[in-house]
């Protein structure tokens, strides 16, 4: 391929100059557009001009050729960019260093898009444009034009098509099929945003919903990915897929491996419930997340294990139970169950008459087994509920009630 070719990048319709002369101006039409900032294309500009590139603007009326030239201010070189139309030499309010960290295929990003917000695409064309029968081609030549060429002939990577497999759609983000030359990078509306998640994705991943980024294109709020993307997963993903691929998200090795699921106000969609349920019947391997996930969609009883203590745990709780009598807080021994673990790692719960001991109390000493009683016993006896301005008001007059208790004892003689 000659790299004499040029770069075009055109649509159909109006073209206003102001895009390239006012900063902070986005005229997109629709809501549905990529682009939003109104610097991208200053940025794309700018990025080409210092990449030594030539770039060149035709419509049906006009002609706009960008120049740059070296300049002085208090002292400090820069380089300025012209742009030449209709005879006149204007210069643009931005220099070749707008965009300073932006890479060369970024700009090709940029113009790319803004092309398609306004129905175009991308092609290869003669150095002039001639072949190129549309109302606005933005032509990018030079003599360093390859560069441009490769990123043009790796379009795919940057941005998905039409023909990439779909997994399921959510009301934010889309699963694709895994795009191998991605690079583990997030999607937006197609477009190859640069944000790279910390491990190799089992898929790929495209949010559809509009999304706060930067103005360098990349995803604003990235600590968020594991919340929607476990939303996708546990909302969208259909029963089959479910089966097939939990299975292959169950080694560390994979991003999906480590989700965030504590965020839904929603439970899990009927497919998935089902599918980990198939996949534990059948003793298959899944992600911890989605394992718990499941879990506490189940009936309490089902959450839980309750195990036969030994003698020593028995006598410690046997012992927890007389100090808790002696302080007048009648507890029943026949309402303790002894758990293996419970939900969300508690060690100890209250639910319909019954408190549930968890086996990991037993580890962290006496004083943790009876303030864990103790706490149960407040939620069956008083009817308090964790966190609230109740259960703290009992919690600080018993302990103003025992400071009292033995100030007594020891100044009495």
């Amino acid at each position: 391929m000659s790299i004499t070719n040029s770069v075009c990048f055109y649509n159909d319709g109006e073209f206003d100059r102001r895009s390239f002369t006012l900063l902070g101006l986005s005229a997109k039409s629709s809501d549905n557009s990529i682009g939003f900032f109104g610097t991208g294309f200053k940025y794309a500009i700018a990025t080409l001009l210092r990449h030594g590139m030539s770039v060149c603007i035709t419509t049906r009326s006009t002609v706009y050729n960008f120049t740059t030239a070296k300049a002085t201010f208090r002292d400090k070189d820069y380089t300025a960019i012209y742009c030449n139309y209709d005879d006149m030499c204007v210069e643009l309010p931005f220099t070749t260093h707008l965009g300073a960290n932006w890479k060369l295929w970024q700009a090709y990003r940029e113009l790319y898009t803004n092309a398609k917000d306004e129905g175009g695409g991308v092609c290869l064309a003669n150095p002039d444009g001639s072949d190129c029968a549309y109302d606005v081609c933005v032509l990018v030549g030079g003599d360093n034009i390859a560069e441009l060429v490769v990123i043009y002939n790796n379009h795919n990577k940057y941005f998905l098509n039409d023909n990439t497999p779909v997994i399921c759609e959510g009301d934010r983000m889309r699963i694709v099929a895994k795009k191998h030359d991605g690079d583990n990078v997030v999607y937006y509306r197609t477009m190859y945003t640069g944000t790279k998640l910390d491990k190799p994705s089992h898929f790929t991943y495209d949010y559809t919903a509009k999304q706060e980024l930067t103005e360098d294109r990349t995803l604003a709020h990235p600590w968020m990915l594991r919340e929607h993307i476990g939303d996708v997963w546990t909302a969208n993903m259909s029963y089959d897929m479910l089966i097939e691929h939990l299975p292959r998200i169950s080694k560390m090795d994979v991003y999906e491996y480590n989700l965030d699921t504590s965020y839904h106000l929603v439970g899990p969609s009927k497919d998935f419930t089902r599918a980990c349920a198939y996949l534990i019947e059948h003793h298959q391997s899944m992600p911890m997340w989605a394992r718990d996930l499941y879990t506490k969609q189940l009936p309490f009883d089902k959450q839980i294990t309750v195990y036969q203590p030994t003698r020593h745990q028995q006598a410690l709780v046997k012992r927890a139970i007389a100090v808790l009598h002696h302080h007048r807080c009648m507890i029943d021994p026949t309402l303790v169950v002894l758990c293996v673990s419970l939900p969300d790692d508690t060690l100890g719960y209250y639910r319909e008459g019954i408190i549930y001991i968890s086996e990991a109390v037993f580890d962290l000493g006496f004083e943790k087994l009876l303030g864990t009683m103790y706490e149960e016993y407040l939620h069956h006896h008083e009817h308090v509920s964790d966190n609230s301005r109740h259960m703290q008001n009992l919690l600080i007059d018993k302990c103003a009630a025992l400071m009292l208790e033995v100030y007594e004892i020891d100044t009495t003689n």
